[in-house]
């Protein structure tokens, strides 16, 4: 008597495979079968909210995310509600052991009420404090203009400044303290970033000082109405980028730059500063140059609003150069060019339609032609 055939089971009730925990795999759920190190760098990299929402995925899951590196995005991603922000990134930070990597969070906004904006000043300085930022590595913080003066910047709090682990940080719309402690140091700190803030020449020079390896400074719109000029000191410093470095007429001394190879200027229209180039040896990049800038010494060669004022020296260390010229006097260009003789690039812009561009380059083509002889 032959058997009949066992009906095939309902999919429904196939054993379905399990996790080293018990929870059941999926069949098409590959990323729970990672190891907890490459599934920390996978919540390390979402928005800080989905991050923390992959610990209602499974149990396995729940760790995760308090072991893995903190990346704090605040405002809009966090929040719709500005104030509402404050607690939920006091909570990340008292549930989150740490370490972090980066603190994002732009237009911090406290309201107007003295009571009130005084409790969440208070926050804000105890978010620094938090062992969960001890070892943070890249710190972006702007802030709103206070309400009750509508063009006072918010006092930048003092706890920011125990960040040693820093590599990148960028400060914006906020006004630096007049004292710092003297022992301020970020022994790791390449990157700064300086936009619309209200900071002296003092405390200035100060943050320098303690940043010992920093290679790249972007200055932007420094508004103290008592700095109209500032002094860059750096042995490590290697890139200088300014736009509209003050915000009204000011000076910028790049008083020793040992390593500086870039020197990037304010574009045309961005502000009225002066710069000064006394020490800085390697400076390779330069520009943009151009009339808007109305006085710029480098290496004893000076030039007001882009002409040089002596043809009698030159920089030979200039290998790549940016002119933003609109005049009608295209010979001044020769004369820029003249003082930089080892240039191997040039940038230039002209505004005033292409056959005056056709012109401009055919008159700079004929003059590194007869240098090209000239040399030979």
């Amino acid at each position: 008597m032959k058997r009949k055939k066992k009906a095939a089971e309902p999919a429904a009730k196939r054993r379905r495979p399990r996790d080293r925990d018990g929870e059941l795999v999926g069949d098409g759920d590959l990323i729970s079968k990672l190891p907890d190190d490459i599934l920390g760098t996978i919540i390390s990299l979402l928005p800080t909210k989905d991050g923390a929402r992959t610990q209602a995925i499974a149990r396995r899951w729940r760790p995760l995310w308090r072991s893995s590196a903190l990346n704090i995005h605040g405002a809009h991603s966090l929040c719709s509600n500005a104030f509402k922000c404050f607690s939920i990134v006091s909570r990340i930070l008292a549930d989150h052991p740490g370490p972090a990597r980066r603190f994002h969070f732009h237009h911090i906004r406290l309201h107007k009420h003295k009571k009130r904006h005084a409790e969440e000043a208070a926050q804000v300085d105890n978010w620094f404090h938090s062992r969960a930022l001890d070892k943070l590595q890249e710190l972006d913080i702007s802030f709103e203009f206070l309400g009750y003066e509508p063009r006072k910047l918010y006092p930048l709090p003092p706890s920011v400044f125990r960040l040693a682990s820093l590599l990148v940080a960028t400060f914006s719309f906020c006004e630096f303290p007049s004292q710092i402690a003297p022992s301020l140091s970020f022994p790791t700190l390449k990157q700064l970033t300086l936009f619309r803030v209200f900071i002296c020449e003092d405390v200035f020079r100060r943050v320098l000082s303690a940043c010992n390896v920093l290679e790249s400074l972007e200055l932007t719109d420094i508004c103290d109405a008592n700095c109209s000029r500032l002094g860059i000191s750096s042995k490590s410093l290697r890139s200088v980028s300014l736009c509209a470095c003050f915000s009204g007429k000011g000076e910028l001394f790049i008083e020793d730059a040992p390593l500086l190879e870039r020197l990037l200027l304010p574009c045309p229209g961005a502000g009225s500063d002066t710069v000064r180039v006394i020490k800085a040896p390697k400076l390779e990049i330069l520009g943009p140059l151009s009339p808007c800038i109305p006085e710029i010494e480098i290496a004893n060669i000076f030039f007001k609003s882009l002409i040089p004022t002596s043809l009698n020296n030159t920089i030979d260390t200039m290998k790549a150069l940016a002119l933003e010229f609109s005049a009608t006097d295209l010979n001044a260009v020769i004369d820029v060019l003249r003082c930089f003789p080892c240039l191997e690039k040039l940038h230039v812009i002209v505004r005033e339609g292409t056959q005056r561009v056709l012109a401009l380059g055919a008159k700079v083509m004929e003059h590194v032609a007869s240098e090209a002889y000239r040399a030979s």
